[in-house]
């Protein structure tokens, strides 16, 4: 018999399935082929069964749905609540945003559309006395050039070639080699050479036309090079003062910077429409120094032939008007170009290449500081001016004072050689300073007691800073007064055991030459506005009286005995009157003495009214131990070609003359000559003649010369002619 499928059974069996009845399942596996008329029974039994438990759900689930509705009628309604809330809080943030904040949302949108862009001040330029620039902003070039074009493209003519490569390099001031080196390179466009001036520019332009590229750049320029390079100082990347004037006065110098506030699309480009505002730049102040150039070359040229002389280590100078305060000159050797600061001069940069970073980060410190301000040490027997001023003006020495010298002084059971292996014997005070004796000094600090002693250190200003106009002055070192014992008291009469700058050993000495009025040193005069006005004038300061003017003349007497009868003849000038006093300290190190010695002469003139004072110091001389032999010599060519310069009339003696008449040569006049007749008629004198300022090269008309004419010369001196 055929299989009659209903299809009923299919849906029974789904929703049997969905209500879980194993039961039903069984008994439709059990029999599986019943009759119609069964399966027609047990059907209707199903649905009938089905409505039973329908209606039954339907009951239980309105008794539930009326529960739910009932019990949770309150938190829905609480939910309701909330969800007005947040809406309402929604609302009223939009509004703020959108009205209240309005404004300031818009100024910041239109704030992320706007580019400032900062404009550079011209920085102040830097003079000497007379106005000549010794620092100064200039406009210079850099050149690019398209190397494709110049030199690697393939159809390019080598004669082409080569013409560009001599050319370029020329324009460069570098070799073949190195520009061949820029030019085969992978880039196409490459620097070619910095530092141009427009002249250069025009002519590469002319040259190469569409292949070369001229950028502008704006920086520092030290015209003369190492020209008071430690007094100036230098200037970073940025323009901001690295050391010397440059950082003392970098403020004023720097002016203030300038904007400009573009309102830009997403791309940069500027916009029609909002607004544009321009801040012009402030230019800065332009400073007139004290220095005077001329004064400045000739202590350049001494120390550099002192260099070569005595094989220092290093040499150090001031020359102050000690009327004023005004310094004159200041300079030390090894100096570097403050053009290029990173990188030492001469045989020195390549001692630094070979230095490690850390090696490099010091030696550049050591290079940028300023000796003269920031150096300490012991000034040796230049400090027996001051203890035998001191001592004069408080009456605890005079005239009728003797002091033996049997060439040693024993002080609280320690023996205290003098310099000298020849004992002095017995001197009064002008002498003692004249033999530059120790143990005399000694006694004389002695005899005026540490009390006394240590009043006098005060008023000279070794127990404080000068406050100089130039940056890192060092700071004194002087023992205490409580704990210093006879032994240290002697020692430091006679300039050890104390150690001060250079600048403080002037500013104090320079007060004999000034009646005893101690002056503010200082190094810049005026400060002038970018339209070329005086701002302001740095007057002349007094700061006090060190000694009377009596004991001044006395110490001028002493000071112009030491260098005619004394030990400082090596600085002696026929026709002037020159005092001084040298000095010889050893260094001190590792926690002691060594032999070298830093070897100092200070010097003024005339002692009838000083108007120029000098400090030399000689630092780890190789040929001799004293300041005499060492800063002596250098001190003379300093003071004499500085005196002549000045005006100062040489008052010859009887015997000086005399004397100049057998070994020396009149100085013909070549003033009003052409450069080249001055220097052939200097020639044929039998003088050498050198053009100033140093590096004059053209021929020009000689509008002054030194010495004058008439004025006496060694055979084989030389002759200063100036282009202006």
């Amino acid at each position: 018999m055929a299989k009659f499928h209903n299809p009923l059974d299919k849906k029974n069996k789904k929703k049997s399935g969905n209500r879980k009845s194993s039961k039903s399942t069984k008994s439709s596996v059990k029999n599986s082929e019943p009759s119609v008329q069964k399966r027609a029974t047990r059907t209707t039994k199903s649905y009938s069964s089905r409505e039973s438990i329908s209606a039954a759900s339907t009951a239980g689930r309105k008794g539930v749905s009326a529960a739910v509705t009932a019990e949770n009628k309150f938190r829905l309604g609480i939910g309701f609540l909330a969800i007005v809330v947040c809406f309402t809080l929604l609302i009223f943030r939009l509004a703020f945003w959108q009205v209240i904040k309005a404004d300031d949302l818009n100024a910041k949108a239109a704030e992320m559309q706007k580019i400032d862009t900062e404009l550079e001040p011209v920085r102040g330029n830097i003079y000497d006395r007379n106005k000549k620039v010794l620092a100064q902003t200039v406009t210079k070039y850099e050149l690019y050039g398209y190397s494709l074009n110049l030199y690697k493209k393939k159809d390019l003519e080598s004669s082409v070639k080569e013409k560009n490569l001599q050319n370029l390099a020329k324009l460069a001031g570098e070799s073949r080699k190195e520009m061949k080196k820029k030019l085969s390179g992978k880039d196409n466009l490459v620097l070619l050479a910095k530092g141009l001036d427009q002249s250069q520019v025009n002519k590469a332009q002319k040259e190469w036309g569409d292949d070369i590229v001229v950028k502008t750049k704006v920086t520092r320029s030290y015209p003369n090079g190492t020209f008071a390079s430690t007094l100036l100082g230098s200037v970073d990347s940025k323009n901001t003062g690295l050391n010397g004037l440059e950082y003392e006065y970098n403020e004023k110098l720097a002016g203030i910077k300038g904007r400009v506030v573009r309102t830009t699309d997403i791309y940069g480009n500027s916009l029609s429409v909002g607004s544009s505002k321009y801040y012009s730049p402030k230019n800065g102040d332009s400073l007139v120094t004290s220095i005077d150039e001329v004064i400045q070359h000739y202590v350049e040229d001494a120390l550099a032939e002192g260099m070569e002389d005595t094989g220092a280590e290093s040499i150090t100078c001031i020359v102050m008007d000690p009327r004023t305060g005004d310094i004159l000159a200041m300079a030390s050797t090894p100096s570097y170009d403050p053009n290029n600061p990173y990188t030492p001069s001469g045989e020195e940069a390549k001692k630094f290449k070979a230095l490690s970073t850390k090696e490099k980060s010091a030696y550049l410190s050591r290079m940028w500081t300023n000796p003269a301000v920031s150096g300490l040490y012991e000034p040796g027997s230049t400090f027996k001016l001051i203890t035998s001023s001191s001592a004069i003006e408080c009456g605890t020495t005079n005239d009728s004072s003797r002091y033996s010298c049997p060439g040693y002084i024993n002080v609280d059971g320690t023996k205290l050689n003098c310099w000298s292996p020849v004992p002095h014997g017995t001197q009064n005070i002008t002498e003692a300073v004249g033999n530059s004796c120790n143990p005399a000094l000694a006694k004389v600090a002695l005899d005026m007691g540490k009390y006394k002693f240590y009043k006098y250190i005060d008023i000279f200003g070794f127990t404080q800073k000068t406050r100089v106009d130039l940056p890192g002055e060092a700071e004194p070192i002087i023992k205490n007064k409580n704990t210093v014992g006879n032994v240290d008291l002697a020692t430091m009469g006679y300039g050890h055991g104390i150690a001060i700058s250079p600048i403080q050993l002037m500013t104090a000495i320079n007060s004999l030459g000034n009646d005893g009025i101690m002056m503010q040193p200082k190094v810049v005069k005026q400060v002038i506005g970018p339209d070329g006005k005086v701002k302001k004038v740095i007057k002349n300061r007094r700061l006090r009286q060190t000694v009377s003017k009596s004991t001044a003349d006395k110490m001028r007497a002493i000071m112009e005995y030491y260098v005619s009868d004394g030990g400082g003849d090596s600085a002696y000038l026929a026709g002037y009157r020159i005092g001084g006093k040298t000095g010889t300290a050893n260094i001190a190190e590792n926690a002691g003495y060594s032999e070298q010695t830093i070897a100092s002469f200070i010097a003024m003139a005339p002692m009838d009214d000083p108007q120029v004072s000098i400090l030399v110091m000689v630092t780890r001389p190789k040929k001799s131990r004293y300041g005499a032999a060492n800063a002596g010599p250098i001190v003379k060519k300093i003071l004499e070609k500085t005196l002549v310069y000045k005006g100062i009339e040489r008052k010859y003696s009887k015997s000086e003359k005399n004397a100049l008449a057998k070994a020396e040569i009149s100085v013909p006049d070549v003033t009003g000559l052409n450069s080249s007749e001055a220097i052939s008629k200097i020639s044929a004198a039998g003088l050498k003649a050198k053009k100033m300022p140093e590096g004059t090269g053209d021929s020009f008309v000689v509008i002054d010369q030194y010495p004058k004419k008439s004025e006496k010369l060694a055979k084989g001196g030389t002759v200063y002619i100036y282009s202006e």
